[in-house]
């Protein structure tokens, strides 16, 4: 955890909480001792965005749309669910593993040369 904190800006605290949650999942297993830390339970490959996406911020529900619908509610609610849908296709498609291939073959594209 203390090298996520170092190398990306998210809050102590809130990575804790995405942990727990992917720890309670059982998408992660935490490890005690001086080589501790969190692991992945199953392969990367295994794992979709999609699914780590839905642990931390929740189930997407559809919206009610009983109470008095108006036109302009039916066009942003029409419009609202083509984005849901695309998202969920979209993340759907991607591992975690396809997303460390792609680092790894970013950064070989565009090396670092220290002086």
């Amino acid at each position: 955890m203390s090298e996520i904190v170092a190398k990306q800006p998210i809050p102590e605290r809130y990575l804790e909480q995405i942990l727990t949650n992917l720890r309670r999942a059982g998408v992660v297993q935490s490890q005690r001792g001086s080589k501790g830390g969190f692991v992945l339970v199953r392969e990367p490959w295994q794992i979709t965005i999609l699914e780590i996406v839905t642990l931390v911020e929740g189930e997407r529900k559809e919206k009610d749309t009983s109470d008095s619908p108006t036109l302009e509610k039916t066009l942003v609610y029409e419009v609202w669910e083509q984005a849901n849908a695309a998202s969920i296709e979209v993340l759907g498609r991607y591992t975690l593993q396809d997303l460390c291939d792609e680092r790894e073959t970013r950064a070989q594209q565009s090396p670092m040369y220290y002086i």
